[in-house]
């Protein structure tokens, strides 16, 4: 699914200002729907502000099976060019979000939004509750049950995710029309 029609909210308002939540929030959105995680150059800032800020965060195990040294180097490159779009792969993601789930200078709020983004990742890719994906394939129909039958729901689960802001509400029952109690009341109203 594109990602334009998930989160205006996050796609505009927030791009040129963004908080390190809002940040989060994006690459959240993106792992759900896609392969990579895109920033703009704002968000390459305050994502490389973040992960430069504590020089612990580089001896974490997650940055250490996956060093995150080049891609500070295109982050800073995203914003000394004011890049538009900066595409991360889906796997420096993760270890982005392993990371941050790390830092010592995360909010509450920041470290419950972290603690749900690395349980969806590592829910998604073990799969605990024996998801079909024949029937719901890989992508977000598949990360939605995933999380709908979840024993250990996060937040955003329960919320529905912020991916999941276009809900259908559910349609009405249409009226039995093949009841024999349905058919004499429509011989009454002469239809």
């Amino acid at each position: 699914m594109a990602m334009g029609w998930l989160c205006g909210h996050c796609l505009y308002r927030r791009r040129e200002e963004p908080r390190r939540r809002d940040v989060l929030l994006r690459l959240h959105h993106h792992l759900f729907a896609g392969s990579a995680f895109g920033l703009n150059a704002y968000e390459c800032g305050v994502l490389h502000t973040w992960l430069t800020e504590d020089n612990a965060l580089s001896g974490t195990p997650a940055w250490t099976a996956d060093p995150l040294e080049a891609t500070l180097a295109r982050l800073v490159t995203s914003v000394q060019e004011n890049k538009g779009t900066t595409w991360i792969a889906t796997p420096t993601a993760h270890t982005i979000a392993a990371v941050l789930a790390s830092s010592p200078t995360a909010s509450p709020a920041e470290s419950t939004l972290l603690g749900a983004i690395t349980q969806h990742i590592e829910e998604w890719a073990t799969n605990p509750a024996g998801v079909d994906h024949r029937r719901f394939g890989t992508g977000p129909r598949y990360r939605a049950q995933v999380l709908r039958t979840t024993s250990r729901p996060t937040q955003l689960s329960a919320r529905g995710g912020p991916f999941d802001l276009h809900q259908t509400p559910a349609t009405a029952a249409e009226p039995d029309t093949t009841s024999p109690e349905a058919e004499e009341e429509a011989g009454d109203h002469g239809v």
